[in-house]
């Protein structure tokens, strides 16, 4: 493989990365986390709850949040 080869290659790879961040962030940072796990050899029980937490708190926030504004704007149009 030429080096120009590679380097649209790799190119292709990065366009493809920051549509699939853009489209599905979650499944996206789930596919980083596992690969990561993979190759790191396994997270610790402890490190894996508290990034399941975390994570759960955030997104429960913006659901609320997103709830919240929903309400809001369907009050103000009736």
């Amino acid at each position: 493989m030429e080096a120009s080869a590679v380097e649209l290659r790799s190119e292709e790879v990065a366009r493809r990365l920051r549509h699939e961040v853009q489209d599905a962030p979650y499944r996206t940072l789930a596919l980083a986390l596992l690969a990561g796990y993979v190759l790191g050899g396994g997270l610790t029980p402890n490190v894996v709850r508290l990034l399941v937490l975390t994570g759960g708190r955030a997104m429960a926030g913006n659901l609320l949040a997103a709830v919240v504004r929903g309400a809001i704007d369907q009050r103000r149009t009736h």
